[in-house]
Parts: structure tokens; C-alpha cells; sequence
């Protein structure tokens, strides 16, 4: 039982930091302003449906996807690896990889140049919940806990990141008057720092697994 909620608790963990509320803290603010508290937190909630949803997807028929595309969980490892491993250098360093950088596109919006009007506030929740938590990087890290975990244990953590992630974005405006905008970009800096770990190790394991494949087939 131990085991079990340990497995739980560890996968929501790595989901709660990839699915990167500090970062997206700024922007959803930046969306959001000017509504009621209301309409806030109805945005908080699309914005976790929408991630919710398509994590949901991905993890149900990620044996699907695998059997029909015909790669090995070792090989989508270490894809996925190198695509966290790039979102973490992202955020660490500020990189412009294919576009601008992560702070840049999620928590340095205060110049002005964000959709306008109605379509900007109604679309607030659509644009947090992807790409912003939900992209890459996100959906590769369910399919393979879901391959290592189980469906069941995975499910149960993705419901507890997005239980998570909805406290931060409901809480938002009042979180970051606590912290500030500086240490706000310090933690999510310090995230950024814990996704290259996972990286890592994600990769690592891959290369192991593929290993053990080849020298089984011998």
C-alpha cells in the first residue's frame, strides 16, 4: 500500500513540475486581467480540462500509439528525454529554441503584445491549458508513466497534479503578491533545473533498456 501511494505521489510530482505552474502563473494573470474572480476561476478551470483532457487521452491509448507507430518504450524514452531536457534548458537559461524563449512566451508578457480584448479573455483558459502546461514535454511524460506505472497509478497522479495546478492558477494573483515577480522567477528557474534532472534520468533509462534489448536478442 505504501508502495502504491509512494508510486502515486512521486509520478504527480514529476507531472506538477512539468506541467509548470510557476511560468504560467505570469501569463494566466496577464490574461485574466480585468475579470471578475468568477470568470477567473472558470478560466483556471478550462485551462486544467483542457490539460486534463488531453493527458487523459494520451495515456489511455499510448499503448495504442505505440503498437501502431512500432517503437519501443526504450526509444520514445529517450525521444521524450531529449524533449524535456531541451523545455528544462528552456527555462533555466531563457534559450530561444525554435521560437522564443520559455520566459519570454509564458511569464514575460507584460509588453502589451497579448491577444486583445474579449478573444484574449475568453480564450485565457484554451491558451494556459495548451501549449502552455499541456504540450510536448507533458504528454511524452504521461505515456511513459503510464507504460512503467499502469494506467490506474497514472491516472490517480495526473488527477492530483491537475488538482495541484488548479490551486495555483485559482490562487494565482494572490500567490504571486505574496512571492513577487522575482521569486517567481527564481523558483521556476529551480523547476527548470529539476526537469533537466528528470531528463537525465529518463534518458539514462532508456539507453539501459535498450541495452538489455539488444543483448537479449543475442
Amino acid at each position: 500500500m505504501l508502495e502504491i501511494l509512494a508510486t502515486i505521489i512521486s509520478a504527480a510530482i514529476t507531472l506538477f513540475i512539468i506541467l509548470d505552474p510557476l511560468l504560467s502563473v505570469s501569463m494566466f494573470i496577464n490574461l485574466t486581467r480585468g475579470l471578475s474572480r468568477t470568470e477567473t476561476l472558470k478560466q483556471a478551470g478550462i485551462a486544467t480540462a483542457v490539460a486534463g483532457a488531453l493527458m487523459f487521452a494520451f495515456l489511455v491509448f499510448n499503448d495504442i500509439i505505440f503498437s501502431v507507430l512500432g517503437i519501443e518504450l526504450e526509444s520514445f524514452k529517450i525521444a521524450g528525454g531529449i524533449i524535456l531536457f531541451i523545455l528544462g534548458l528552456q527555462i533555466v537559461l531563457g534559450l530561444e529554441i525554435g521560437g522564443k524563449s520559455a520566459h519570454d512566451e509564458r511569464a514575460g508578457q507584460t509588453d502589451g503584445q497579448l491577444p486583445a480584448g474579449a478573444v484574449r479573455k475568453s480564450m485565457a483558459g484554451v491558451i494556459i491549458g495548451t501549449p502552455i502546461m499541456c504540450g510536448p514535454g507533458t504528454i511524452t511524460t504521461v505515456m511513459i508513466l503510464g507504460s512503467q506505472d499502469g494506467i490506474i497509478l497514472t491516472a490517480l497522479a495526473v488527477a492530483l497534479s491537475l488538482l495541484f495546478i488548479w490551486l495555483v492558477l485559482a490562487f494565482s494573483s494572490k500567490i504571486t503578491a505574496i512571492l513577487g515577480e522575482t521569486v517567481i522567477v527564481i523558483l521556476s528557474k529551480i523547476v527548470g533545473l529539476l526537469l533537466t534532472a528528470i531528463a537525465v534520468h529518463t534518458i539514462w533509462s532508456g539507453v539501459i533498456g535498450l541495452v538489455q534489448l539488444s543483448m537479449a536478442g543475442f
